[in-house]
């Protein structure tokens, strides 16, 4: 009879929660209400030792793909797409795992919730936040008169915007179902969906739960799982008893307990202790989120730094150039360390998905410039490419979860061909960032007659470099779709299906083919401005290769395809500002051989 009691409560206890949420809310005083804006020290109102929050966040547990993992990554995983940040103030997610869990009422009135702010002036007004861009749960909610119950602020739009084509979606549709995923999240951690820390018992399938066994089809035919429920309610006991008493001892032993339940019960699957701590360590690190600021400032001191090369000549400069490549030489170290991490955590190859490949790419691109390090303007070139691409990783078009491999990727061909593949990519891109600085080399030397020989010196290095590239990547590229079309026998039991990643891929290769072939032509190979234009336009296929196909086609490949994603008006900028440049570059350069003849004719003439 309790046990059933229980059940009905639990299976309801999120809508019980909210409603006590919303009618707290509503009773609050605006100065209380106020009182939670302040983020900064929020760690007084939880009271949760750090000590205790790292002992906690060794505990293993079960995420919904079914990897063992600290809960260390759980917790920053979450507070990471609902709050941008991995840490609220001065708690880190450690404590605020803990705490929300101990204490839904609180965290309900606290605005942690980060708000989109490209959906418009007409979500921001109607959604509230504060002035640093946050709202709170029960912000989102408002009481149905009609209905009799309280409902979500943005419960039509949200229904609108996803019934829409994901193409079709405009900012504010995108704002309202992310903020709706953000809420779903807190929904799932009311209702114990991640917390899965306790093995069930004599399961052949290992399976994890929290003090709730989830059935996915059906919400109300959730299930008590009674050592979990027993076991996590004094678990927080013993919060209440360590803070009353200033004595963590309690709920470290309460941490005890459960860690040994999961080694008696799911000692099998559990990874090793080395493991477990250099998971966390590469969660403290978060090396891919430090280095874009790195690569950045460094790559823009580096161009500068060439610039100023051309026109000047000082040694003290050079011993600054020196210190900067040393910067990037320890950065790509890092990047190492932090790809060798990830690989060892996640035992495959760090290059399985879009996050992981262009962490990769950016590490290849490092590669390339520290190649070519006596050319001072490509270092930079990487450096400032590198950067993009760790970007774009750390955006919300990639997620940077640590997941399992789909089952055609668990094969030694994903080492081989996907890593071959993502190799070429970084030496194209390198090629066609070089391209835009030959062109607006030349059209510097078009305009400054005292320096031209200087700088016609480096065009023709830069453009050296850059058939190289294109070369390399060209070779890797063919090489890479070969092996490919090898992989596809095995998996899919047929080489080549013109699948949109087989058929692109072969449309690039087609094209950087053709752009490596224009100097066998008579009348063109003698006009650098054609090389390197065309090596700068070309890396359009790549990205349609390496992005396109994923967001907007679906094939054989879909094990990568995510949602399709708004091009950002951005890009129509940059490619008229590419346009504008190479038509410059070209106006220029035929502005001055005109003025070469005219010179050479009156040359001439006075003979």
């Amino acid at each position: 009879m309790i046990i059933n009691i229980t059940k009905v409560i639990l299976n309801n206890l999120y809508k019980i929660i909210l409603i006590v949420f919303i009618t707290n809310h509503l009773l609050l005083s605006n100065n209380n209400h106020q009182y939670y804006n302040s983020l900064n020290n929020i760690s007084q109102q939880i009271n949760i030792s750090k000590t205790h929050g790292e002992n906690f966040s060794k505990l293993l547990v079960q995420d919904e793909q079914g990897r063992i993992k600290p809960i260390n990554s759980l917790a920053l995983d979450l507070l990471r797409k609902i709050h941008k940040k991995s840490y609220i103030g001065n708690i880190n997610a450690n404590q605020w795992i803990i705490s929300i869990h101990q204490n839904s009422l609180f965290w309900a009135s606290v605005p942690f919730i980060k708000v989109d702010k490209t959906g418009g002036k007409t979500f921001l007004h109607k959604v509230k936040s504060n002035k640093d861009g946050y709202v709170s749960m029960i912000d989102l909610y408002y009481f149905n008169k009609t209905q009799s119950k309280f409902m979500f602020l943005f419960q039509k739009d949200y229904e609108l915007a996803f019934s829409k084509d994901p193409a079709k979606r405009n900012n504010y549709d995108k704002a309202v179902i992310n903020l709706s995923e953000k809420l779903g999240i807190l929904h799932g951690i009311l209702q114990g969906k991640y917390l899965r820390i306790f093995p069930i018992k004599n399961d052949n399938n290992h399976t994890w739960s929290s003090w709730i066994i989830t059935n996915n089809n059906n919400y109300y035919d959730n299930k008590i799982n009674t050592i979990g429920f027993i076991m996590f309610n004094h678990y927080l006991r013993s919060l209440f008893k360590s803070q009353y008493a200033n004595n963590w001892n309690y709920a470290d032993n309460e941490v005890k307990k459960i860690k040994l339940y999961q080694i008696k019960y799911a000692q099998s699957i559990l990874p090793s202790n080395r493991k477990i701590d250099m998971e966390i360590l590469y969660n403290k690190l978060n090396i891919f989120y430090l280095l874009p600021f790195i690569y950045l400032c460094t790559g823009i001191l580096l161009i500068i730094y060439s610039f100023y090369n051309i026109f000047y000549e000082n040694k003290y400069i050079n011993y600054f150039y020196n210190f900067l490549s040393l910067i990037i030489f320890l950065s790509f170290l890092l990047e190492l360390f932090g790809l060798i991490l990830r690989w060892y955590i996640a035992e495959h190859p760090p290059w399985s998905n879009g996050y992981e490949s262009a962490i990769f790419i950016s590490w290849c691109l490092i590669v390339i410039g520290l190649l070519f390090y006596k050319n001072k303007f490509v270092l930079g070139i990487t450096s400032l490419c590198s950067f993009i691409l760790l970007i774009i990783a750390s955006g919300d078009i990639m997620d940077p979860e640590i997941t399992h491999l789909v089952p055609v990727l668990k094969s030694h061909w994903l080492i081989i061909h996907v890593a071959i593949i993502t190799s070429s990519y970084g030496f194209f891109f390198t090629g066609s960032v070089i391209g835009l600085f030959v062109l607006i080399l030349h059209i510097l030397y078009n305009y400054n007659e005292n320096y031209r020989q200087i700088i016609d010196l480096k065009i023709r290095q830069l453009t050296i470099i850059n058939e190289i590239s294109i070369t390399i990547g060209l070779f890797l590229l063919t090489i890479g779709t070969f092996l490919g079309s090898i992989w596809a026998n095995i998996s899919w039991g047929r080489y080549w299906s013109w699948d949109p990643k087989e058929t692109w891929a072969l449309i690039t290769i087609m094209i950087y083919a053709c752009i490596l072939h224009l100097r066998l032509i008579p009348s063109i190979s003698k006009n650098i401005l054609i090389f390197n234009c065309s090596s700068m336009f070309a890396i359009l296929s790549i990205i349609m290769t390496y992005f396109g196909v994923n967001y907007y086609l679906s094939g054989l490949h879909s094990y990568a395809k995510g949602d399709p994603i708004f091009i950002p008006y951005w890009i129509y900028l940059y490619l008229c500002i590419l346009g504008g440049i190479s038509i410059f570059s070209f106006y220029s350069n035929k502005y001055n051989n005109k003025i070469n003849h005219n010179k050479n004719i009156v040359i001439n003439n006075m003979k």
